[in-house]
């Protein structure tokens, strides 16, 4: 949109009305020219969401219209429930971080009110030590790391999230699927997960 008499793309909008089509009234913040504007923003589409909770998932609808953007984090409310965008679907079948509405297959979220489960995995030379921990979706697990669970102390070597594996950096436990490490004898460790191991 554009100002009708100076052409500047600045505009603040004044008001707002209508659902379908709204009726802008706008004004230019270059020459301070108010002037109304119609848009037609479409019908809101019926999009599907997975929403996971711990090991279960359901599906859901949620209403949006189709120019909305979408990416990896926003929130949205499904079944009066807060939930973070944790992966799109668009039509095509890929994965992606940001996508319009209309574009989109599937919604994947969590939801925000309950904590992360998160599966750990310790490698003692080809044993596999397998547990799952209940963290808060803010807790970051950074590669490097060294943790205690219990008598156990090890390293983070990787992090399978719920879009890639990773050898460096660090994840949210929001979006973290599994850790991976392997022992160590270091007495010094970042975090004490021991109270967080499922039982």
């Amino acid at each position: 949109m554009r100002c009708d008499v100076c052409g500047c793309e600045s505009l603040e909008i004044i008001k707002s009305k209508g659902k379908s089509s709204k009726e802008l009234l706008l004004k230019c913040e270059e020459c301070g020219n108010i002037f109304r504007e119609t848009i037609d923003i479409g019908k809101p589409l019926d999009c599907r969401v997975v929403v996971s909770e711990f090991e279960k998932s359901h599906k859901s609808f949620i209403k949006l219209y189709p120019d909305e953007i979408l990416q990896f984090g926003d929130v949205i409310e499904v079944d009066g429930r807060e939930a973070e965008i944790t992966s799109l679907e668009n039509k095509r079948g890929g994965r992606v971080t940001k996508s319009s509405v209309k574009d989109i297959n599937t919604i994947w979220a969590s939801y925000l009110d309950t904590p992360a489960r998160v599966g750990i995995s310790v490698d003692f030379s080809g044993r596999i030590l397998s547990e799952k921990v209940e963290v808060n979706r803010d807790f970051e697990f950074v590669i490097g790391d060294v943790i205690k669970m219990g008598n156990l102390i090890f390293r983070i070597n990787s992090l399978k999230t719920m879009e890639r594996k990773m050898r460096r950096g660090f994840a949210r436990a929001g979006v973290t699927k599994r850790v991976y490490g392997k022992p160590v004898d270091d007495e010094k460790f970042k975090h004490d997960l021991s109270s967080r191991v499922l039982g």
